[in-house]
Parts: structure tokens; sequence; C-alpha cells
């Protein structure tokens, strides 16, 4: 009755405008959308009616889940090539058929999406050069075509492609562009992307020249040192990524587009970055770039409508000095030789700083700080700890701080001389979020180091292997012995938490989840709690009371 219900319901759907259908259909998954044609005779000439024809769901089904029986690229030994020209020989039947069955109807494409590995290149080229001709010829908008190869043997992009003017989304994966016989036609490109594509300057350049309305350029190039964009006035979107695998290494980078508003690089090395020409750029990203902190201000110093800041992985830059009024959104992670940073942006809604060393800081931008420090090649003594509290000094609106202790170094703390070099309160936060992977001598070293660094409201605990420091820090929480440093007006954190409670807990597998009571908790509760439900993180709200003059 049920079945019966479903099936003349999907019926009635079928009343619909055919637009409507297809847009429905749109939302579905390749494999989705394919099983509506099973449904009735009339939805599945719906379905071959259907305008997107995508192939790289059939490509994993076909060819298998495991991506070394599906890239030739990555895998080479004998026993599998056998299997693979098997079950290749079936995919290609079935986009063979399907792309026959739809171009029959005579209307045009939406979207056609194929993903392809091919160990002969040669043999199959012609096929490739066939389904290119009839998907140019049904009008074609959108073309996503990756095929997966050895560097040495690339397919050589049919020039079938170079003029097709209903194209407005061209994305071109593992392949060969040669400069073609006759004059390019892609007039109404809007979104153009290369990747692992083998190209030359050239051909990059007469590629370009010939995309007037071009939007959004991404590029991610074999062998191209240079790369030169201008004259396309409707530009605003560059992201250029160099290939993992490509030895030549991307040399100078000069952009003169007025209208441009977000470039991405991500360039391993040493690279000549001329900008001047963009006056409008708004988001920046910089990934890395190996440039000194000079070449990095004189950089920056282009943008002055700059919202959007993010620098990872800059390795030679030592000091990052930012003065604006209009950055919202800044973002530094993973610059190993970071020493101090200067920032002065009033308007900024967001700073991110993960995995650099404790910098010197000067910061004048009142907004919420999000921080994320690792402890491999450190030594976790006072010194470190003071360094962390006087960073975390230049806000008083930190949401989140996450630190992952796993030195292997020394491991001391000295209140003390903590409180001569840095006599102040800590900083109240949001959440600290702590991954504990330290032998339980060092327990209560860290803890009284930690909360010297910050006052959270939040303590998120991750576990390792076991639950000893969960149940340790449970059983100091209850038991606060305050008869110490009764000699400092300023007091360690046993005199000002009041009270503590478990806030949650979260399992390693969501679908382990189950409902648990956490009022009244008791320490043996926990202790029966964390082994039986598998809980690999819990959660404390710690209730912080201060003295007056703090307020």
């Amino acid at each position: 009755m049920g079945e019966t219900t479903t099936i003349d319901s999907m019926d009635r759907l079928t009343e619909l405008p055919l637009f409507i259908i297809h847009h429905i259909m749109s939302r579905l998954s390749a494999k989705e959308a394919a099983q509506t044609s099973i449904l009735s005779k009339r939805w599945k000439a719906l379905y071959t009616s259907f305008p997107v024809l995508d192939f790289h769901e059939p490509y994993t089904y076909f060819m298998g889940e495991d991506k070394f029986f599906r890239n030739p690229a990555i895998f080479i030994p004998d026993h599998l090539t056998k299997k693979f020209r098997k079950n290749l020989r079936k995919f290609i039947k079935f986009v063979d058929t399907s792309l026959v069955q739809f171009c029959e109807l005579e209307i045009s494409m939406q979207k056609f999406r194929l993903l392809i590995g091919l160990l002969d290149v040669k043999r199959w080229s012609s096929v490739l050069d066939r389904w290119l001709g009839l998907v140019v010829e049904n009008r074609v908008k959108e073309l996503n075509f990756e095929v997966q190869t050895s560097r040495q043997t690339m397919y050589t992009l049919s020039q079938t492609i170079y003029f097709a003017k209903s194209i407005t989304s061209l994305k071109l994966s593992g392949c060969k562009l040669e400069l073609p016989c006759d004059e390019i036609r892609l007039y109404a490109l809007k979104s153009l992307s290369l990747d692992k594509v083998c190209i030359t300057e050239e051909m990059l350049q007469k590629l370009m020249s010939r995309c007037s309305l071009l939007e959004d350029l991404h590029l991610s190039c074999l062998a191209l040192k240079h790369i030169y964009v201008s004259k396309l006035h409707k530009l605003k979107i560059i992201s250029i990524r160099e290939s993992p695998d490509e030895l030549q290494k991307v040399r100078s980078v000069e952009i003169v587009v007025p209208s441009l508003e977000q470039f991405s690089l991500d360039c391993n090395g040493s690279i000549l970055i001329d900008m001047v020409e963009c006056p409008n750029l708004m988001v920046l990203e910089l990934s890395r770039v190996l440039f000194t902190e000079h070449e990095f201000h004189v950089l920056i110093s282009n943008f002055p409508l700059l919202e959007d800041l993010s620098v990872n992985s800059c390795d030679l830059l030592e000091r990052i000095t930012i003065s604006s009024n209009l950055l919202k959104n800044l973002s530094i992670c993973f610059c190993d030789n970071l020493k101090a940073i200067d920032i002065d942006a009033l308007n900024l809604l967001s700073f991110s700083y993960c995995h650099n060393p404790i910098p010197v800081c000067s910061m004048n931008a009142p907004c919420p700080w999000k921080v994320e420090l690792g402890t491999d090649e450190v030594d976790l003594d006072t010194q470190w700890y003071i360094k962390i509290k006087e960073f975390l000094a230049g806000s008083n609106q930190i949401e989140d701080v996450i630190l992952t202790l796993t030195s292997k170094k020394k491991h001391s703390f000295n209140f003390d001389e903590c409180r001569e070099s840095s006599p102040s309160f800590p900083r109240v936060i949001g959440n600290l979020d702590v991954g504990i992977y330290e032998q339980s001598e060092h327990y209560a070293v860290l803890l009284d180091g930690l909360l010297e660094v910050c006052y959270p409201r939040t303590l998120t605990v991750f576990l390792d292997k076991d639950s000893s420091f969960i149940e340790w820090l449970f059983e100091k929480l209850m038991n606060v012995d305050a008869s110490c440093c009764d000699s400092h007006d300023i007091k360690c954190w046993r005199h000002y938490l009041k009270d503590f409670k478990i806030g949650g807990f979260l399992m390693s597998h969501p679908e382990d989840q189950k409902p648990l009571c956490l009022d009244n908790f008791s320490l043996d509760n926990l202790k029966d709690a964390l082994p039986r439900y598998r809980f690999r993180t819990v959660r404390f709200h710690l209730n912080w009371g201060f003295p007056e003059f703090y307020k």
C-alpha cells in the first residue's frame, strides 16, 4: 500500500512542467537521478531528456571504489591492468550509449561532466574527440572534463572545444592544450579552470585573449614559469596553484586587472608578484610563498580596499605589520619563523592565529580571536607559559584557544617565577581546547601552567589512549586545595574557581551517542561511563569568581 502511494505521488510529479522536473533532478546525485528512470516509462523519458550528463559517479561504479583501481597514473602493476581494461570498456560503452541517446533528442545540453582514466591514450583519443564533438554540437553550457593518465602520455584536447560558443563554464584536468589552427571562439565563457593541464605561455595568452566575458580563472598548470593576465575587464577571481608534482616552479605572476576582487596564490618558492594594477582587490590568500617582510608589505600596500587576508606557510616571514581600517578577517597559519605581529585594524571582525610560533604581539583590533598552538618542538617550561599568557593579553575577546600538548622535551612550571615576570590576571576566554598526549607525572604541571595562561569558561579535553587524565582532572576540580600562594596579591586558579560541572561528552563515533544524565555526576560515575560510552572528548564548564579590583 505504502509503495503504491509513493509511486502515485511520483507519477503526479510528472504533471509538472518539464523545466521544473529537470530542476528537481539537478538537485539529485547522478545515481539518484538514474534511479528515477525505473519508476515508469514516463520517468524513463524524463531522465533520458535530462540535460545534465554526469559520469563521475558511474566511473567509480564501473571501476571500483579503490582509487588504485581507478587512476592509471597511480597504478601500473600488470595484474591490475587486465581488470582495469575490461571495466573501462564497459564504462566507455555506457557513456557512448547515454550520450548518443541524448543527442538524438536534439535538445541543448546544460552540463557534461566526465571522469575517465586511460592506460592507452592513443587507442581512446578518437572516442574522447567524438564525445566532445557531440557535446559541443548540442550547445553544452558547462563542461567538466577530467582525464587521468601518466604525464608522458597526456590526452591532447580536441580543438573542437575552442569553437564552443555556448560554453559558459569550462573545467579541464589532465589534458594537453595546443594552439588551434583557427581563432578561438569561446565568446560566452565566464569561468575557466585548468588543473594539471599542460599548456604553453603563448597558448594561455591566446586562450584568455578570446574570452572577454571571463569572470573566474583558476590555474594549476604544468610547465608554466611566467603567468601574465591582462585585458580581462570583467575578471573578478583568480586562483593560481602550483601543481604538486610539477618540477618547474612558477617564477613570476603579473596581473593587470583593475576589476579583480579576489586573488589566491599557492606556490612553493620565491616568486615575483606584480599586482600594482589591482586596486579593487578585497580578498587575498597567500600560501607557501617565500617572500621577505619587505616584499610582503609592498604587495599588500597595493590593495587599499582589502577586507580578507589569509597568510599560510610563508616560512620566510618573521614579522607581519598591517594597518587598515577596512580589513575584516585575518588568518595567519603555519608560518614557522614568525616572530612578531603588529596589527592596527579597528574594524577587524575575526583573527585566527594557528600553528605559528608564539609572537611578540601588538594588536589594536577589538575582535574575537581563535588561537591554535602545537608543542612538538618546544620546552613546556615557565617561560613558554608566560609567552602564551602575554600573547593572549592582547585581547579581551578570545573565543577559542586550542593547545595540542605532545612535547617530548622539558616539562616544568614555577608559579612564583611566572607571577614575578607577569604580575597580572590571566585573560578570561571562551573555550580552552586541550589535546593531552603526556605521561601522568606531568599532569599537575600542565594544569597549573594552563590555568595560569588563561581562565576558560569551558575546558574541552580530548583523550588519547585512555581516560586517566580526565579522571585525575575531575578529582582535582572536586577537591581544590586553596591553602597556597597567600603571599601573592593575585593568587593561583584554585582561589578563583567557584565550581564546575561536566557540560557534555562527544563520542568518537556520533552514531554511538546516548542520553546521559549529567546532574550530580561523581568520580565513580565518570570512571564507569568513560569506558562504557567510549567518550573521546569531555567538556567542563568552569565558574570563576574574581575580586572587585579585577572587575
